[in-house]
């Protein structure tokens, strides 16, 4: 007798299994491990193996009941800059109201909430506490801005501010608004990012706001990383570009999240 023998016929099926999931995946940005053990005619068990092993090879993210996407924009910070600007630019201007003076803002990393900072009007008064490098250069020089910098551990991928040292400067802080940066943005997992202390400074800022808001260019959504920052319900406002499609507007209109 003979054991653990892999024939080249069920390696073959196996490979075309996980092509399948993967394809599916990108067609419908969710699947589930039922509707995938009924198409492809195997077990559970199968198929749970099979979503675990392309979950360590960084191809999706496992949730309850099945699997959706991982985010897909630009890792580094420099290559983020050049990606979407168009959409990114209309979601500032869209931001833009949101923003009253003489007010606390809470202004969040990340390339789109730079625009944001970069689109507000010379004369926007306002006290910023913000944990972006590149936003605080971009605000050093408003006069009418009180900017207050979160100091810490410099997160270089995302040119930002991490850490216990950030997080209790927002102990004593009562925000009137938080501008949320995210790496994903899903209605069942929520907020996440790929970081934890990043999730964990994220996850202060919504706690001490007494709004939040959310700007999501097109590749951010219907996908998931690895730590949670809050669910999706926690969210004031989701502002999406391009706008979201009638699929994307019923799955996301859940609880009193705004969608613009």
């Amino acid at each position: 007798m003979c054991f653990g023998i892999k024939t080249h016929k069920n390696a073959l099926l196996r490979e075309e299994r996980l092509q399948y999931i993967l394809l599916q995946l990108r067609a419908t940005k969710r699947v589930t491990s039922t509707a995938l053990s009924e198409a492809l005619q195997v077990s559970d068990d199968t198929i749970r193996r099979d979503l675990h092993e392309l979950a360590e090879q960084g191809l999706l993210r496992k949730v309850h009941g099945g699997a959706i996407p991982l985010p897909t924009s630009p890792l580094l910070y420099a290559e983020r800059l050049q990606f979407a600007q168009p959409e990114k630019s209309r979601l500032a201007q869209k931001a833009l109201p949101f923003l009253e003076s003489d007010t606390l803002i809470l202004l969040d990393g990340g390339t789109t909430n730079l625009a944001v900072a970069k689109a507000l009007p010379a004369d926007f008064q306002a006290t910023i506490f913000t944990n972006s490098v590149p936003i605080a250069q971009e605000l050093m020089t408003r006069p009418r801005i009180e900017l207050v910098i979160l100091g810490g551990r410099v997160f270089k991928q995302a040119q930002v501010m991490v850490g216990s040292e950030a997080i209790r400067m927002l102990d004593d802080v009562r925000a009137t608004i938080c501008l949320l940066g995210a790496c994903s943005v899903h209605p069942d997992v929520g907020v996440s990012v790929p970081d934890r202390e990043e999730a964990q400074l994220k996850r202060k800022m919504v706690a001490c706001s007494a709004r939040t808001l959310l700007l999501a260019t097109h590749e951010k959504l219907d996908t998931a990383s690895h730590y949670i920052v809050c669910p999706y319900d926690s969210l004031d406002t989701l502002i999406a570009e391009p706008a979201l499609s009638a699929a994307q507007q019923k799955a996301y209109a859940a609880g009193n999240v705004t969608l613009l």
